[in-house]
């Protein structure tokens, strides 16, 4: 960050933004000519590279794609981020990676389902350190910080139809020169634009979790090329010899928080009678009408077992109702909705500890079911058993907050598939194995084992979270007989 640009300027740009959004009316407020200048020569040093640019923000210290995950870059070392860019149904630009909002929020369906007012009301479901302070951000906020911090900028924009708004965005802001790569196929008249200056990337270390070891780095260095993408910028800026700042406590943009106004939740009766309706569970709808009532049905399922959850059902009425939308998970040709309801159902009996949830969990993740052949995407060709990824997706996020024998069982049995053998089961999972058992067995001979493994993407995700609980005794002890090197890594918060 150039730490003479004007702080009357930045909070007039950043109050002007976060007021307009996006399609302000009226030009953004002057920037005084030397702070133009200077930010510009800043920005114009990161393009020399090599620079470090982060997938979707610092997603280690934040919530990806958020205010505090980008600007984590920048503290630790970085010089820009990778943004999802989407719109919302009142044509308002946003930051958010998924198709679907149920990943990350209390939500469903897509970004462009709702308007920006709605947006700001869903909750993130593991929103970390900051909290209800966890926010999607307007693109406009995001261009803003970028501003300050003389960032540079990957545009990824998920959709089609929005280059031009981005566009005027950036001749408002004075920010074409802070974009270094955009889409080949959403760009638009962004790639057109003499103003687009674009560079090259000499690889991407996250993929693999190459950032976290230094003879992986190396070898992407000697590549040609501009910058580096990861996830963690703190491996590549060591290498660089830059300094690892202070991470902020603090959201970039406090807002105030409202009061939940839920309506009345539904009793636990009216949940299972939600969750029995599905008699058209293995009956694919044909038809666009058809489809659009099956899925709403399918919705309507999943909002049934996380309500059960909410409610912290224990009965085994419920138990077994949830369990049987599991093994009658909604058969639909669209992956938005495909298994949808058994997903949010495994996943309410993993978190209510149901006796026999994480057994059900193994069936689901070894499922290959001949059922599936209707609902085949025939566009992808992967094995059959990936049609159920929705289901299969929330096992190890789940079963993290699961402890015990059966759960370190399972993980330590997937953890010990060929790739072949994972392949054809569904997408691979073995960076989210290793996850879930390091979090239910939080030991140094847990962390060890993860050390050992033959996949590097493992041995690294075990580094950095053993980086998250440096300050306890089992994770320090880990990283200092098994990965010294990444107690460079170390950062104060």
């Amino acid at each position: 960050m150039n730490r003479s640009l004007s702080r009357i300027a930045v909070c007039l740009l950043c109050s002007f933004l976060l007021r307009g959004a996006l399609r302000a009316e009226a030009p953004a407020p002057a920037e005084p000519t030397d702070a133009a200048k200077k930010r510009h020569e800043r920005v114009a040093e990161r393009r020399k590279g090599p620079g470090i640019i982060c997938h979707r923000g610092a997603s280690e210290h934040a919530m990806e794609n958020t205010l505090e995950a980008f600007r984590a870059t920048f503290e630790l070392g970085g010089d820009g981020n990778e943004i999802d860019i989407r719109m919302t149904s009142d044509e308002v630009l946003v930051v958010f990676h998924d198709d679907m909002l149920d990943r990350h929020l209390e939500a469903y369906g897509d970004v462009s389902d709702y308007t920006w007012a709605e947006l700001q009301r869903f909750r993130f479901r593991t929103p970390g350190k900051f909290g209800a302070q966890c926010r999607i951000p307007t693109l406009a906020e995001v261009f803003a910080l970028h501003h300050t911090h003389a960032g540079l900028m990957h545009l990824d924009i998920k959709r089609t139809g929005l280059d031009t708004a981005i566009a005027e965005l950036l001749t408002k802001m004075d920010m074409w020169d802070h974009v270094a790569f955009a889409n080949s196929d959403t760009g638009g008249v962004i790639l057109k634009d003499p103003r687009f200056k674009p560079q090259r990337y000499k690889a991407g270390l996250y993929l693999d979790r190459g950032e976290v070891f230094p003879d992986a780095i190396g070898a992407v260095l000697k590549k040609p090329g501009d910058h580096v993408i990861v996830d963690d910028p703190r491996g590549v800026a060591v290498a660089f010899g830059r300094k690892l700042g202070k991470l902020s406590k603090e959201p970039v943009a406090a807002h105030k928080i409202e009061p939940r106004t839920d309506p009345k939740s539904p009793t636990e009766a009216d949940l299972l009678a939600a969750l029995r309706a599905a008699d058209d569970w293995n009956t694919p709808a044909e038809t666009l009408a058809g489809r659009k009532i099956s899925g709403a049905r399918i919705r309507a399922r999943a909002r049934a077992a996380e309500g059960l959850l909410a409610v912290g059902a224990s009965s085994k009425e419920a138990f077994s109702v949830l369990e049987e939308r599991v093994r009658k998970r909604s058969l639909h040709p669209d992956w938005m909705f495909h298994g949808f309801d058994g997903a949010m159902s495994l996943r309410a009996l993993i978190l209510l500890r149901a006796p026999n949830a994480v057994d059900l969990a193994r069936f689901v993740l070894w499922r290959d079911d001949p059922a599936l052949e209707p609902v085949i995407d025939p566009r992808w060709k992967n094995p059959r058993a990936w049609t159920d990824f929705r289901v299969k997706m929330v096992v190890f996020p789940a079963l993290a907050k699961c402890p015990g024998a059966a759960t370190e069982k399972l993980c330590r049995d997937y953890l010990a598939l060929t790739d072949a053998e994972a392949r054809e089961l569904g997408p691979a999972q073995f960076e989210e194995a290793g996850r879930a058992l390091l979090a239910v067995s939080p030991k140094t001979g847990t962390a060890l084992e993860l050390f050992r493994h033959r996949l590097q993407e493992v041995r690294g995700r075990a580094i950095l979270d053993c980086l998250a609980h440096v300050n306890e005794d089992w994770a320090l002890a880990a990283l200092k007989k098994g990965a010294a090197h990444a107690l460079a890594y170390r950062v104060e918060e």
